[in-house]
């Protein structure tokens, strides 16, 4: 008898509700599980592109975990609802290895750092090859949203922002800095929680770039580092774009990452933890331990 066939497409919400319904019922498991299932499809495909159980691969789990660190440590996601998401994506994985005879490992959630209480040191720091290959992927883009993103990153490598602070980051804020010495973050310019912090400016090409981030805001007119109607529309283009770049060049770049760079970059000059801790704008020190070995 021909075998029956069974869904592997999750294209839209409408579709990933079926094929959640499906992989639950596969578990014996009930709505709870199911609604977890459907929210991790839609996920993944809206971070990773991935439209049908069949393109999963290893490359694709990398990246939807990365993601999903990136959102907890940006503060968007809680550690308690990340471990529930990881639990439902690893009973996506043990589908996948069944209907297609594969042999994907699952994911760890405390060997990420994403289990809740754990915070073990994981080496997520963007090489210097791979943001040189980033901001050269940006600068042939003629769109003025890409060339914004440019220097976003470079603002985050240099102080270790947030990508939304990298963002929402003032002119008047950077004008501020270079006159002081000092970057100074508050709510404007979109710490989290509202949190201030202050970032000293120590090297030469931290100073590059906030001038040329500055000259680019004159030049263009810009308050911020977001050329969109909104900060959100700019925010969600960072994301579009990171996806396109590792599409196309089979890297696993990540905004979160050019703040492990930074961490570790301060590190190796000898700053200590909390000094540190306190310019990344983390509220534990212990949180730190995540960044730094």
């Amino acid at each position: 008898m021909p075998k029956t066939p069974f869904q592997t497409s999750f294209k839209n919400e409408h579709q990933a509700s079926y094929l959640a319904r499906d992989i639950a019922k596969w578990f014996n498991r009930g709505s709870a599980l199911e609604n977890r299932i459907e929210t991790v499809l839609n996920h993944l495909r809206d971070w990773t592109g991935t439209k049908s159980l069949k393109q999963l691969d290893e490359q694709r789990i990398e990246a939807f975990v990365s993601t999903l660190r990136d959102r907890v440590e940006a503060g968007e996601l809680s550690r308690k609802s990340a471990e529930s998401y990881l639990s439902a994506f690893n009973r996506v994985i043990e589908y996948v290895n069944f209907r297609f005879e594969k042999n994907f490992d699952l994911v760890s959630p405390k060997e990420n750092g994403l289990s809740r209480g754990s915070f073990q040191f994981v080496d997520r720091a963007v090489s210097q090859e791979t943001h040189e290959k980033f901001l050269s992927f940006l600068s042939q883009k003629e769109d003025i949203k890409a060339q914004a993103l440019l220097h976003s990153v470079e603002l985050q490598r240099e102080f270790g922002l947030r990508l939304r602070e990298s963002i929402a980051i003032k002119e008047s804020t950077i004008e501020r800095a270079l006159k002081t010495e000092k970057l100074h973050l508050g709510r404007e310019d979109g710490t989290k929680n509202g949190r201030e912090r202050e970032i000293p400016i120590r090297k030469e090409s931290q100073r590059e770039a906030l001038e040329k981030a500055l000259g680019f805001m004159k030049e263009n007119d810009l308050f911020s580092l977001a050329p969109t109607e909104t900060l959100k529309e700019q925010y969600n283009f960072a994301y579009d774009v990171m996806k396109e770049f590792n599409r196309e060049h089979n890297e696993n770049f990540h905004y979160h990452g050019e703040r492990h760079a930074f961490a570790q970059e301060c590190d190796k000059e000898g700053i200590d933890r909390q000094t540190v801790s306190n310019w990344l704008g983390h509220n534990r020190e212990e949180i730190t331990k995540v960044y730094i070995k």
